[in-house]
């Protein structure tokens, strides 16, 4: 029985390729199935809530202050001030004219904390889609190689049963059907591990979309290439320019120059206009309601050097975040830095096993014509078998890797709602 088993790799290749999901999916829907419902942005949905309604309060400071009070005296009969008994109710509204710039101030502090809150919304979806690039580009692979360890496992398979029955020929020895069951038990442990890989991945992305998936749900997602073709420093500035976390640090610093101008205005005095309503009198017996507008000047920096120290500690504050803000950017630009050599690695070495892996399918070829001609041994068909099915692990390595840094490097570069916007459906959906 001629050994064929060459052919038969090819041809599970081909079916492969022919046995697609007839309904792809694009990187759009792969990323909104774990950024949709995630808990993470959730929660920071609710804060960027509540810092709208904190906006909402400091607009509303601009307008007048409405306050009630009744009081009911009880005093002696030689009392000057209060020479009646009685209750006095006062309806008072008061309207702020001059603050020194704290209610803008206020409002101002109130749009940054708002610009905060949803840029570090944009930071969580930008962590999730990195993350779910990441963890499909792991299932992806390991479904890649669990379909090389099973073409290796047949093939494996065809030659120990060609040995078994050269064995009961008298044709080999004995020890050869032992050697051939000891590769085929090995190929089955590599087989088990890859498949034990491909099940942590998929384990992985299921907790990131927080829902239990099929494996034919996930094989479904195509994520064509995505070149980024410019230099590093172009990279660099462009990922810095469209970082959310960058544009969180700038609007916290914000934040903290509104906070200054509040504890500065501290220190100013308020003019204020009031209006009052009296009902009652303590000084007369009968006494009709009355009608006051007030003009006043009010004082208030706190105690002793509180409104000083207060500047202090915001100006501190603001040494603090623009340190925060260096660091923020070395850390973007050595994992923009490390995806960049990182892809190039990839591509560099996609090439050389590309070319590499013909060569070694030609080998393959010829040493099993070989061995039905008599010159090389089965042990070397085997381990030829072996080298090609490394050969195609390694460059499934290189080509899964290069698609997912592209994508990571896609979205720090160039923010992920212009990436998303920047793929039509029909790019999307495409089959690589």
């Amino acid at each position: 029985m001629a050994l064929n088993f060459t052919r038969w790799l090819w041809l599970a290749g081909l079916l492969m390729l022919l046995c697609r999901p007839a309904q792809a999916a694009g990187v759009a829907e792969l990323l909104t199935l774990v950024m949709e419902g995630h808990p993470s942005l959730q929660s920071q949905s609710r804060l960027v809530d509540g810092a709208q309604a904190e906006l909402r309060g400091a607009n509303w400071q601009f307008y007048p202050t409405p306050s009630v009070s009744t009081e009911q005296v009880n005093a002696a009969r030689n009392d000057a001030l209060y020479s009646k008994d009685g209750r006095v109710t006062t309806f008072r509204l008061q309207q702020p004219v001059w603050t020194g710039g704290r209610l803008s101030a206020g409002v101002s502090r109130a749009e940054a904390a708002v610009a905060a809150a949803q840029a570090q919304v944009e930071e969580s979806r930008q962590t999730l889609a990195l993350r779910a690039l990441q963890t499909w580009g792991e299932w992806k692979l390991g479904e890649q190689k669990v379909q090389i360890q099973r073409e290796v496992l047949q093939a494996h398979e065809q030659l120990r049963d060609l040995i078994r029955r050269r064995v009961e020929a008298g044709l080999s020895a004995e020890a050869d059907e032992v050697l051939a069951q000891s590769r085929l038990e090995q190929v089955r442990a590599d087989l088990a591990g890859a498949q034990a890989q491909l099940a942590a991945a998929l384990a992985r992305f299921e907790q990131l979309a927080g829902q239990r998936l099929e494996p034919a749900r996930l094989a479904s997602f195509v994520v064509p290439p995505r070149p980024v073709r410019d230099e590093l420093p172009a990279l660099l500035e462009r990922a810095w320019r469209h970082s959310p976390t960058a544009l969180k640090l700038q609007a916290q610093m914000k934040q903290q120059d509104m906070e200054l101008q509040l504890r500065k205005a501290q220190l100013m005095p308020e003019v204020y206009v009031r209006a009052e309503h009296q009902q009652g009198s303590y000084s007369a017996t009968g006494a009709s309601s009355g009608n006051r507008l007030f003009l006043g000047l009010s004082f208030s920096p706190g105690a002793g050097l509180s409104a000083t120290a207060g500047i202090d500690a915001v100006l501190a504050r603001q040494q603090a975040m623009q340190a925060e803000m260096e660091v923020s950017r070395r850390s973007l630009n050595e994992q923009v830095s490390v995806e960049q050599i990182q892809l190039l690695s990839l591509e560099a070495r996609e090439r050389s096993l590309r070319a590499g892996l013909g060569w070694t399918q030609a080998m393959v070829d010829s040493w099993a014509r070989q061995f039905r001609n008599g010159r090389k041994t089965w042990v070397e068909v085997m381990n030829a078998a072996r080298e090609l099915a490394q050969a195609q692990a390694a460059l499934a390595d290189a080509e899964v890797g290069q698609r997912v840094a592209q994508w990571r490097l896609a979205v720090l570069a160039e923010g992920l709602p212009a990436v998303l916007a920047a793929v039509p459906a029909s790019a999307q959906s495409a089959r690589p």
